[in-house]
């Protein structure tokens, strides 16, 4: 631990994230994840345990380790079997570890007490020894997953002083049998299940809070907003305007919202407060204005229009003043998205007939394309702001992927074919 809280973060980050995270960069700007060692995890009374309790604790440890791995502060390392058969050893002793490169270290131990999990766990400084922090954490045997990720959430927290992402889920589109349908799952893949069977033409699922899901659904006819309630697992009408009622995107707490309506001819964009009557109109200008979204502090809107005579993006105040245009690389850029750090918008740009994922800073400089292979599409934050999840056809299908925010640490997460349309839970 000594080794990441020391950096300090007066060291100067060459890219703006924020201040807390300074503390894995290396002076002088230079990036380093912290190495951290996942031991291999024990039962506490092994002679009793089941097969199903092995499982379990061979899940926990999985999962721990994925999540930290995912993250884009950490490196997970393991037992390395090569320099155990060298050393003649068992398991990594403290000075293993340290050979490996471990900052710390994860131990932790399963105990099972009919169908609830208990799993006491703790972080050791590999330099001094020192077990510095420990806790238990307790849940039935089929939330085991929850718990690991609870987990890696807390380490996260002890490590970084942030909240880790490792509960977040994922909304997107799936199209089988012809019909797109809004699904969710964990932000690893995991616990997948249709939220929405409306056998209509459905369209960008946004998270309207933490507990709700809008999206557009021609269900009734008319392209209409609706919000899945996922407490209650019903769906409501939200906004049913004459024409287009497309492209809700929320502010993290759920209360505040911009969208398209072309009730009055051409696409323009609103915005409005939930359960605040009609939303106020704040664009006016014969072109076609969509993909709306807030900035986190709910100062400003970025969004797609075709007023220069191609779709690019521009800025506006809340209300709708200081129309400024933000790209003017590419021909077609949409699908903005801003970052909870504030401090990039991520979009898609068109070239060669393809869409890439790019970044700009929201004063227009530090243009960036993060993806090559495949066309690229509807990019979203994770609410860190340190990854986005995309939808890409680089395989021949289109999947669900995320990546940090730089454009490494690509990986896919859905594996079925026909996903698009990704957004990250707050």
């Amino acid at each position: 631990m000594a080794a990441l809280l020391l950096l300090g973060a007066a060291t100067a980050a060459a890219r703006p994230v924020p201040e807390i995270y300074g503390r894995v960069f290396k002076s002088g700007g230079e990036f380093e994840p912290f190495r951290i060692g996942v031991e291999d995890f024990r039962m506490k009374s092994p002679d009793r345990a089941t097969s199903e309790d092995w499982a379990a604790l061979e899940l926990i440890e999985e999962v721990v380790y994925a999540d930290l791995d995912f993250s884009y502060l950490f490196e997970a390392v393991r037992p390395d079997t090569l320099y155990l058969r060298i050393m003649g050893l068992s398991a990594v002793d403290r000075r293993g570890w340290h050979h490996l490169g471990a900052n710390d270290i994860i131990s932790a131990e399963l105990e099972v007490n009919g169908e609830e999990l208990v799993v006491t766990y703790s972080l050791t400084d590999v330099q001094s020894g020192n077990e510095y922090y420990s806790r238990e954490l307790k849940a039935a045997r089929s939330s085991a997953r929850l718990l690991a990720h609870t987990l890696a959430d807390e380490v996260y927290r002890e490590l970084a002083r942030a909240d880790g992402i490792f509960r977040t889920q994922l909304v997107y589109l799936h199209e089988g049998d012809g019909q797109k349908e809004v699904h969710i799952c964990d932000y690893d893949g995991a616990n997948d299940y249709r939220l929405t069977a409306d056998r209509a033409v459905v369209l960008s699922p946004r998270w309207a809070g933490k507990d709700a899901v809008s999206y557009t659904s021609f269900r009734d006819g008319n392209p209409d907003v609706w919000i899945y309630d996922l407490v209650s697992g019903r769906a409501t009408k939200f906004s049913s305007m004459k024409g287009l009622n497309t492209g809700c995107s929320w502010s993290r707490d759920g209360k505040r919202y911009v969208l398209s309506l072309s009730m009055e001819g051409d696409p323009e964009i609103y915005i409005g407060t939930r359960g605040g009557g009609a939303p106020q109109r704040l664009t006016f200008h014969r072109s076609i204005d969509t993909s709306p979204c807030l900035s986190p502090d709910g100062k400003k809107v970025v969004f797609t229009s075709d007023r220069s005579g191609t779709p690019q993006l521009y800025i506006m105040d809340a209300d709708g003043a200081n129309v400024e245009r933000l790209t003017f690389e590419g021909k077609y850029n949409d699908s903005p998205d801003w970052s909870p750090t504030l401090d990039m918008i991520c979009f898609v740009s068109r070239e060669e007939g393809v869409f890439q994922v790019c970044t700009i800073n929201p004063d227009g400089s530090g243009f960036r394309r993060l993806t090559e292979v495949g066309s690229n599409e509807n990019p979203h934050w994770s609410p860190d702001g340190l990854h986005i999840a995309f939808a890409s056809n680089r395989t021949g299908r289109y999947e669900i992927y995320t990546m940090n925010y730089d454009g490494s640490g690509v990986r896919r997460v859905t594996q079925t074919g026909g996903n698009s349309n990704p957004s990250w839970s707050p």
